[in-house]
């Protein structure tokens, strides 16, 4: 009778080379998700962060320090220590953090910032991430640009 003592070398190379093959495939399909959930992620915070922005307008000592900008001023550079501490505590962070790296097109992002622009007087926010020209393309809140979905 035949003792089987284990696999021969070529029955090992054909797997290995069925399971690269299979890993090649999935390779772009998984990079695509991963940086799809990056981009929904800081979405998501821009989203938050708008919210907490006008939740900051309702504190008086914030709305005080609330400067208003009509072009898109960095997030992490806020004009006001009291209103971006404000800001901050409310999203309970100590600094905005970004992780999508492409847009939707997979093109990459001028920058990887959050923008905002600001009418304290009328609670009007807008929120940008991307690009610090404040086009429509990377607006996040209140609408969301074509450069972010689909």
């Amino acid at each position: 009778m035949d003792e089987n003592k284990g696999f021969s070398l070529v029955e090992l190379i054909i797997v290995i080379s069925i399971m690269a093959i299979l890993a090649s495939a999935l390779a772009p399909s998984l990079i695509k998700y991963i940086n799809k959930a990056r981009l929904a992620r800081d979405i998501d915070s821009g989203r938050e962060l708008a919210h907490a922005i006008m939740s900051a307008l309702t504190d008086d000592a914030a709305f005080e320090g609330a400067e208003a900008h009509s072009s898109p001023q960095a997030v992490d550079a806020m004009d006001n220590a009291v209103f971006k501490a404000e800001v901050f505590q409310i999203m309970g962070v100590s600094q905005m953090n970004s992780h999508a790296k492409k847009d939707v097109n997979g093109d990459s992002f001028p920058t990887n910032t959050f923008y905002y622009t600001l009418d304290p007087i009328k609670n009007q926010v807008a929120i940008y991430y991307g690009d610090s020209r404040g086009l429509p393309d990377y607006m996040i809140y209140p609408n969301l640009g074509s450069k972010l979905s689909k």
